[in-house]
């Protein structure tokens, strides 16, 4: 029997071998180094891919490492906005050495705590399962399911996508229609501006964590880095934009990724025209999954409710969360617990991963696994 190759690399976003490891596993554009050259939305610090490699097995992990300016030396990882999460093919065992040795890398460089988002369309999360952390625990014992997300199943006849529909979304969409609301795509992307005016408004509106409101210079990096991948789809009524939806296409998925609805047309309800022309539009380019995201917080309330009037399909989302160094994390949670006492917070009301990185004054009363909220920014309820 021939011994295994094994070949274990630290990969920058400038490196290309991170994307070309990816041809060799299913993944989606939330892994991508190109993903991973936008700034940072909602976590700070610098990309990084843990690539573990034997013959014809690979494993990868992009991530974020970002200094604990509190205890210098020491960082934390965390994962991009969206759906990531390690991808990889193999065995088993395999996925047992690269998870030890990936824990060897992240422990030998400081790391005190581990987060990360999984991919709901990949269910990249079985990746772990069977897999121990150094200790013999399983490695699945610090990952939970938050919640489920929607998707449309493209591969499925345009007529029965449709007859999935809930009625009364059948009905508003037919009376959009009849008021003369029209959608198309903006292959210029003539309406960006006004697209970032009009998803600032949206998230003010639902009254979003200040890190996702963005400035148009945000947009403009993010455009520059994603551009064969980003489509604008826009509606329109009687002249005005009244909503537009900033779209990635990679492989065979399709996310609305951002959107956005302006003030004075939120009581048309003009994004459900729009997210039924995205799925049209998906699937005449040959997608095969249109991902709407979940609900606030991967909870089902009335956000996730008007995701499911597209489509009966649900995937389980889950996170991970684990504590590499709870030496430091016990002190640092210390000392950040007697600053939050003096601010005049509850540190047992905090229910915040990492602890020590809640910031109540920008961070406002959020549920389990903090950094899980928003998997993307919410699309408008309306």
């Amino acid at each position: 029997m021939a011994l295994a190759s094994t070949e274990v690399c630290i990969l920058t976003a400038s490196d290309p071998a991170w994307d070309e490891a990816l041809t060799r596993v299913p993944h989606d554009i939330f892994h991508t180094a190109l993903y991973h050259r936008v700034p940072a939305l909602g976590v700070s610090g610098t990309p990084e891919a843990f690539l573990f490699q034997e013959n014809d097995q690979t494993f990868l992990w992009p991530y974020y490492r970002t200094p604990i300016h509190a205890a210098p030396g020491f960082f934390d990882v965390s994962s991009a906005y969206g759906y990531p999460g390690p991808v990889g093919r193999g065995r088993q065992p395999f996925f047992q050495r690269a998870w030890h040795a990936l824990l060897d890398h992240w422990r030998q460089t400081g790391v005190v705590s581990v987060f990360t988002r999984f991919n709901p369309l990949l269910q990249n999360v079985a990746l772990l399962q069977g897999v121990t952390n150094l200790s013999g625990e399983p490695a699945t014992a610090d990952i939970r399911e938050l919640g489920l997300t929607v998707s449309v199943d493209l591969t499925l006849a345009p007529d029965e996508q449709l007859r999935r529909y809930q009625k009364r979304l059948r009905q508003t969409i037919r009376k959009l229609n009849e008021e003369g609301f029209t959608v198309s795509e903006d292959p210029a992307l003539h309406h960006f501006p006004d697209f970032v005016r009009m998803y600032n408004q949206t998230m003010a509106r639902l009254m979003s964590r200040p890190e996702y409101r963005l400035e148009l210079d945000w947009f403009e990096q993010f455009r520059a880095a994603l551009g064969p991948h980003l489509r604008l789809l826009v509606c329109h009524h009687g002249g005005r934009l009244a909503a537009a939806d900033l779209v990635l296409v990679y492989g065979p998925f399709v996310h609305s990724h951002f959107t956005g609805t302006c003030d004075d047309f939120i009581h048309h309800s003009p994004s459900k025209l729009l997210l039924d022309f995205t799925r049209v539009w998906g699937t005449e380019i040959g997608a095969r999954s249109m991902h709407l995201g979940g609900g606030l917080g991967a909870r089902q309330d009335s956000l996730f409710e008007s995701k499911r009037r597209y489509s009966p399909l649900t995937h389980p989302f889950h996170i991970g969360a684990w504590t590499l160094n709870p030496s430091v994390a016990a002190e640092l949670s210390a000392a950040h617990a007697a600053h939050l006492t003096a601010l005049g917070v509850d540190p047992t009301t905090v229910n915040f991963f990492p602890f020590y990185r809640y910031q109540p004054e920008t961070i406002q009363s959020l549920s389990p696994a903090s950094l899980a909220e928003f998997p993307h920014p919410p699309a408008p309820t309306s």
